[in-house]
């Protein structure tokens, strides 16, 4: 009997940690004052990666504009700031290039970074 509590005991403790982990990712982009938005957006880091889906963090401005913090693979954050519903520029040192299309907007900052936004995120609403 006491063998059966320590397996489940062991399966308990691992599934309730496993979550957590998950948990302190999106805590590292994520503020809690009410007024940000938390969701994903498609986006990749390298050159020829596929696409992947990276948290982001919509901030608003009293202005109308709107800053986008987003979690990279790998752990890099990238702010991406919008106003007037078009992306005009990037905390990086790399060049941005932008192109909107019916629903989102492509963004490339080189060398190898791409992000697909949802034209709504950058409304400032």
């Amino acid at each position: 009997m006491k063998g059966i509590f320590m397996r489940f005991f062991a399966a308990l403790a691992c599934a309730t940690v496993l979550p957590l982990s998950g948990f302190a990712d999106n805590a590292n982009i994520a503020g809690t004052d009410g007024t940000r938005s938390i969701g994903h957006i498609d986006c990749a880091a390298q050159d020829g990666q596929p696409n992947s889906s990276c948290p982001v963090e919509i901030l608003p401005k009293e202005d109308g504009s709107v800053t986008l913090r987003v979690l990279l693979p790998g752990g890099q954050v990238r702010y991406l700031y919008a106003t007037d519903g078009k992306i005009t520029s990037t905390d990086s040192t790399g060049s941005m290039g932008s192109k909107t299309l019916a629903n989102s907007t492509i963004v490339h900052i080189t060398p190898q970074e791409r992000f697909e936004i949802p034209n709504s995120l950058l409304a400032g609403k």
